[in-house]
């Protein structure tokens, strides 16, 4: 008789060996590609599980917020002027918000999000009336809308935004989210109050110069931390030097933390936390592992090509890449090793699509 325990190793080495990996057992993988697709793909036997086209996507689709229960896919489509609301069981689309009317273009320019308890969808909207012999540039706001508003949502309420935000980010209790821009804001959910402000550009780092970011990929999983690259200049003695830094923002406890971690010798596009919270992974022409402990680079390996977006197992045994171009990679997390390389069904363009990931046990 097989013990339990020899079973459930020739099961792991049989998995292995058809290149599944425990690691990735469970994770969805949510990417978009133009001009319409939103593809959903099973990380462990890294394959497209299902391939949906979004009607009205006008040949773009960018930022991607998963529903709180994974079940839906919010999608910012028609070159940023509608956000879609797609069920991943069956591809149907549950939401749709058109900002836009006759008389004034809306554009969300990235920024949106939904609230903890998925009722709620909070877009940060740019507004222009359109006049009969001018543009009139009007003040930016955001607009929240109710996620069962159906196929014609329209917002219920409307407060105030800072201008050049390009991200919203829930917090966790569901009473406020951060806007990041130029600047890091925090705004109360229901009446559009304006709670707080912290630096980015700027910020209070000594012997440093006003830094720089581009930052529209809003992961936060699976260490409901948000990073991202920062670049600036350093003071070193008399000389300057270019140097980068890993920001950091815990949605939860509201902590904003800056660390260099090497001179600019890489532009690293986007950046994840590892569950434990001690390593990030960072993308671009390179896939850069960072040790924030020790504030320095742990390893770095070319890349095929050019990645956007980047994100990492539920378990942080793997990382996963897209964006740019048609293939998700998938990386060790440990060596940087390429495990494997997914190509998208028709070599769609996912361009700057979002790269999500949905635990499904």
């Amino acid at each position: 008789m097989v013990r339990p325990s020899r079973i459930a190793a020739l099961l792991l080495a049989a998995a292995l060996a058809g290149g599944v990996t425990a690691a990735a057992a469970g994770d969805l993988i949510l990417t978009g590609a133009k001009p319409d697709r939103l593809f959903v793909i099973d990380a462990a036997s890294r394959s497209v599980k299902s391939e949906f086209r979004i009607a009205g996507a006008n040949g773009q689709v960018g930022t991607i917020v998963p529903s709180p229960d994974g079940r839906i896919a919010y999608v910012l489509v028609n070159r940023m002027e509608s956000i879609v609301g797609i069920d991943l069981a069956d591809g149907h689309a549950m939401f749709r918000a058109d900002l836009s009317t006759p008389g004034e273009r809306v554009k969300a320019l990235f920024a949106f999000t939904v609230t903890p308890d998925g009722k709620e969808l909070i877009a940060y909207e740019v507004p222009t009336k359109l006049l009969p012999s001018e543009y009139q540039v009007e003040e930016p706001r955001f607009a929240v809308f109710k996620t069962s508003g159906g196929l014609k949502a329209k917002a219920v309420r409307q407060y105030p935004a800072q201008r050049r935000l390009h991200m919203l980010l829930m917090r966790p209790s569901g009473k406020s989210f951060y806007a990041l821009g130029f600047d890091l804001y925090e705004y109360d959910v229901q009446t559009g109050k304006l709670l707080g402000t912290r630096g980015i550009q700027k910020w209070q780092l000594p012997a440093h110069s006003q830094p720089d970011l581009l930052a529209f990929w809003p992961v936060t999983e699976p260490s409901g931390v948000f990073t991202s690259p920062l670049y600036s200049e350093a003071q070193q003695g008399a000389a300057a030097a270019p140097m980068t830094a890993l920001m950091s923002l815990d949605v939860a406890s509201g902590a904003l933390d800056y660390r260099d971690f090497e001179p600019l010798s890489a532009l690293i596009f986007s950046t994840v936390l590892s569950p434990d919270r001690k390593t990030a992974y960072g993308v671009y022409s390179t896939l850069t592992k960072v040790d924030v402990e020790g504030r320095k680079l742990a390893a770095r390996v070319p890349l095929d090509h050019t990645f956007y977006s980047v994100n990492v197992a539920s378990d942080g045994q793997e990382i996963y890449i897209g964006g740019a171009m048609c293939d998700v990679g998938f990386y060790d997390a440990a060596s940087l090793e390429k495990r494997a390389m997914l190509k998208l069904p028709g070599c769609a363009d996912q361009s700057v699509a979002s790269l999500r990931v949905i635990r499904t046990h």
